[in-house]
């Protein structure tokens, strides 16, 4: 009978290395004459061939696994593997670093022809990488390097990645036209249309009566033309929402100085309530001399906080109050019910007449907001403390800010 081996070595790229071991059991045994241990414990047989070693260790499964002949894939790092190694050598030895990375580029070409899968993507981006790795001397085999593995980036929709080594490629060589056209395609993909236009610029130097460059080229003139044309109109709207918005802030400085009302920076921090402009005052739409004011909520007891955008200041706060607090509903935070607007008193948050900090002023909930502004430095979000008539928060409030309850 025959005992058959077998294995197969699968690297990358794609290659690989089949090894059959066959060995005829019929064969009639051949005893060794002698048997010696020497001083290292190691036992040597000897017969009509030879002196030969005695190897009674049996194969282990970790060793049979991780023997070359047995492996379905190769691990990424191999310098724990003496078999590995040695097949390694067998590649690298008497190759010049020019020749390792082209054997590597054609391992990459191969990987990424042969199919458009993830781990065809993985083996091509491996080996190219491994070709910049030799530290070849050749700038025309590096440029394709970093080429084509700009192309498995874009494959891999990458196309930062890619652009950056359609950069590289072209710093080695001026003339891989493949490079620039790569980096054009990436840079369209990322809609950065006046960079792909330089790459395609680039592109046609080297390759001037290519149709391919020049449709892509007349393609990305159109685009940045409409993008010209788009930012023009963009930067005319902001323009002149600019100039609205000034208008409307000095109209509104206007009224509020006839008060003898100034606005200063917001107190709190209210990102959190609004996108884009910061929150301000403005002329309410049916009236030239009343202002409508944002508002910033703070319930010091619980650490909770609202944001009212609009606020009218002809209004009382016991009509937002009772918006916000009716008796027949209480908000999620108030465990004890008692937050209920005709029991809530308010406070607004001023910048002093002279000196620093800030100060308190009761506000009388029921009347208009806009007599309590009179002759006030407010920052342009009103900051109302809203506490319980009666409550221990509200005497601790009281004594902290120095204001009588």
């Amino acid at each position: 009978s025959i005992l058959v081996a077998s294995g197969r070595l699968r690297a990358p790229g794609g290659f690989a290395l089949q090894v059959q071991i066959m060995a005829d059991s019929d064969s009639e045994s051949e005893i060794p004459h002698t048997v010696t241990v020497d001083e290292n414990g190691v036992k040597w047989g000897e017969d009509k061939f030879g002196k030969y070693r005695v190897e009674d260790r049996v194969w282990t499964m970790n060793e049979i696994r991780d023997h070359p002949m047995f492996m379905e894939d190769v691990p990424s790092d191999i310098s724990d593997n003496p078999h590995l190694l040695a097949l390694q050598n067998l590649i690298y030895d008497g190759q010049t670093p020019e020749q390792l990375a082209e054997h590597f580029r054609q391992l990459g070409n191969e990987a990424f022809r042969s199919s458009t899968n993830k781990v065809s993507n993985q083996n091509a981006l491996m080996a190219y990488t491994k070709g910049l790795e030799m530290e070849c001397k050749d700038k025309s085999l590096n440029s394709q390097l970093h080429s084509n593995r700009a192309a498995v980036s874009m494959r891999m929709k990458a196309n930062d990645k890619a652009i950056d080594d359609c950069r590289r490629a072209i710093e080695l060589d001026p003339k891989n036209t493949k490079a620039w056209f790569r980096g054009a395609k990436a840079s369209e993909a990322l809609g950065i249309t006046e960079q792909g236009l330089k790459f395609c610029e680039g592109a046609l130097e080297t390759s001037p009566d290519d149709q391919q460059l020049k449709t892509l080229q007349s393609k990305l003139k159109k685009q940045f033309a409409k993008e010209q044309e788009q930012h023009r109109l963009r930067r005319k709207a902001e323009a002149a929402e600019q100039a609205e918005h000034s208008i409307a802030t000095s109209s509104v400085k206007a009224v509020l100085e006839k008060r003898g009302v100034q606005v200063g920076p917001i107190l709190f921090d209210v990102a959190m309530y609004f996108q884009g402009r910061q929150p301000e005052p403005y002329l309410a739409s049916d009236a030239a001399d009343a202002v409508q004011w944002p508002l910033l909520m703070l319930y010091d007891e619980t650490c909770q906080s609202d944001f009212v955008e609009v606020f009218d200041e002809r209004c009382a706060l016991s009509e937002q109050f009772e918006n916000m607090f009716p008796k027949d509903r209480r908000v999620d935070w108030d465990e004890e019910g008692k937050y209920v607007w005709d029991r809530l008193v308010a406070y607004l948050e001023h910048y002093p007449a002279h000196g620093s900090g800030t100060r308190m002023l009761r506000v009388k909930t029921d009347e208009p907001l806009q007599s309590a502004l009179e002759n006030l430095h407010v920052p342009k979000v009103l900051s109302i403390h809203v506490l319980v008539e009666g409550s221990g928060a509200l005497e601790s409030f009281c004594r902290e800010h120095h204001i009588a309850p």
